[in-house]
This record gives structure tokens, sequence and C-alpha cells, in this order.
């Protein structure tokens, strides 16, 4: 379904702690939807998402701009911070010096730091209490659908009641996304001529991965900072009484 979409796929179907499991053919994820097909976009259309949380940069928007019709752009949550701000590997990358062991430590860097900078608290605040009011289906998006979505969907699973394990399951259903693999031979090739340096195929599979080390770092940090889980989500607005209505829309018995 959606195959010109890079990582499109439900989120739901997942059992829960709380009985049940998630509701199926409600939540969606993927990579930006800037690339979807002629063919595509009529199917995409026909889901008419009642929300849409892009969690991509503002650069990246203005780069990539989602093909939403007008009578969507209201459903559309995104944050709009610095517009020169850009994925942490972009720098090293464009400086030619990034390398595969330096790749996993910026990643590894990024799922600690993502949940307390400046640009995603308050979007994921936001994109919490929309859900709650949510009728529809709803897509959640970054570029690729792995690293920004990965965290926010890892952040909804447990909020409805999803053991770790599955969560990290359906995070690393990521790496078997043929899109993400497609996409390194043309990323590497564009990126290698906007930066005047030589980017590896090699290189760029490896920046498109996903490993479960860094959803571990995401779940550590914010046990560190906050105590728990349940802690920064309280902190972000959707607290236990926010996760029970949020269960009782999304569980099906």
């Amino acid at each position: 379904m959606l195959e010109s979409i890079v990582n499109f796929r439900d989120f739901g179907g997942l059992p829960s702690r709380f009985g049940g499991s998630v509701v199926r053919d409600r939540l969606f994820r993927s990579g930006a939807v800037a690339t979807v097909s002629d063919d595509d976009a009529t199917d995409l259309h026909k889901l008419d998402f009642s929300l849409v949380v892009d969690l991509r940069y503002a650069g990246e928007r203005e780069e990539e701009p989602s093909p939403w019709p007008a009578a969507a752009i209201g459903r559309v949550l995104s944050h709009d911070g610095d517009h020169t701000a850009e994925a942490p590997h972009m720098a090293p990358l464009r400086q030619g010096v990034l390398d595969l062991e330096k790749s996993d430590r910026i990643y590894c860097q990024l799922y600690r730091d993502l949940p307390f900078d400046a640009h995603y608290p308050g979007l994921f605040d936001r994109a919490l209490g929309s859900l709650l009011g949510a009728d529809g289906r709803v897509l959640v998006h970054c570029s690729a659908g792995k690293d920004r979505t990965g965290i926010f969907v890892a952040l909804i699973h447990h909020a409805l009641g999803v053991s770790r394990a599955d969560i990290m399951a359906d995070y690393m259903k990521s790496r078997q996304a043929a899109g993400l693999h497609t996409m390194a031979e043309p990323a590497a090739r564009k990126l290698s001529e906007r930066f005047g340096v030589p980017i590896s195929i090699t290189l760029m599979r490896h920046l498109l991965d996903v490993k479960e080390v860094y959803l571990e770092g995401f779940f550590d940090e914010v046990e560190r900072r906050c105590g728990s889980v349940d802690a920064y989500l309280d902190m972000l607005g959707m607290d236990e009484a926010a996760r029970r209505a949020l269960r009782d829309r999304l569980l099906t018995p």
C-alpha cells in the first residue's frame, strides 16, 4: 500500500497490558509524503487523515512540501522552530568528515537529546492532545519515518500499554522497509552533488538504518531525567487521565 511513500505502514495491532490491542486502520507512520506518485496520491487522499503530525524541520518541509489539498492543511501539526535547524548528521556530512562510527555516535545522542530539545516537546504535547480528539485516521511522519517518527510512535505505544519488547519490534520494522534501501543511492548522489564531497552508498545505507541501541537510548535518557516514561508524558500534558482517555479511543477488546 502506497509503495511510493517510504516506510508507510499501520502501527496498530499490538497487544496492550491494559487488555485488547491497538486499533487497526487508524494509526499510520511513514517518511515524507512528498515522494508520493500520482497513482498513490489518489489513495493517500482517500485515507482522509483527520490529523497529520509532520515531525520534519522547517527547512525540510520547505524543500519537500507535502501535497496536501487546501482543505487538509489545517489538520497538519508541525513545529515552527529555527529554519536553519537540521538533522545533526548533516553538518559533518557536508564537511566530508562523517564515517560509520561517528554516525552511530550522532544517532545515539540524537535519540537522547530530541525529547528535550527546543523543537519537539512542544510539538509532542500538541500532537498528543490532538490525538485525543482525532476522530479519523492519523499519520505521523518525518523524512524517512524511522527516527523522529520512531520516537513519537514509541511514546504513543507506551501510553497505550504496549510492551517495551513490542515497541522495539515495531520500531525495527523500518530495517525491512524496502523504500529506505532504495533511497540510499539517489540520496548519496544528490548530497554529493550538493555538498561537493564524495558520499558513499555504504555510509548512506548506514544513515538510513535503525538500531535497537538508538531507541534504548531514548528510553534510558527519558527515565534518567524524568524517572519514568509516564512522568515524561505527564510533563507533556498527557497525564494518567489523558492516557486512559487515549486507551478508551484507540484500544479494541
